[in-house]
């Protein structure tokens, strides 16, 4: 009996063949799909232009949210490949390196802010 198993078991890898990542598709295509529609999703957002500030009305906002530790939302002048605005840099405002204003993970050119809010 126990030969019999070995040899079942030895015939049974002899003629087996692997399918490689073609096992793993289904799964892996599922999520890829997700990710597609959540970029998708936000891709899709469209955000308003807001009034355009002055740099001394900036400025002051910066060191008041810098100096109260407050969020604040910034949105860029810079726009997206297809001519979009982009959406709003929400962070803390830590400091400054160099010429940029570092508000949350990113650095910001002070020239480059159309609008800031304190949240």
């Amino acid at each position: 009996m126990k030969n019999n198993f070995n040899d079942t078991v030895n015939n049974f890898f002899k003629n087996y063949q692997d399918r490689g990542m073609k096992k793993w598709q289904g799964f892996m295509l599922s999520d890829h799909i997700a990710a597609l529609n959540r970029d998708k999703e936000n891709n899709a957002k469209e955000y308003s232009e807001k009034d355009t500030m002055s740099q001394v009305e900036i400025s002051q906002i910066l060191l008041q949210a810098f100096a109260n530790n407050k969020l604040v939302s910034v949105q860029l002048k810079e726009k997206t490949l297809d001519k979009k605005i982009q959406p709003d840099i929400v962070g803390l405002v830590k400091g400054y390196e160099g010429d940029k204003i570092i508000i949350g993970d990113n650095g910001v050119e002070l020239s480059n802010i159309n609008n800031i809010q304190i949240n």
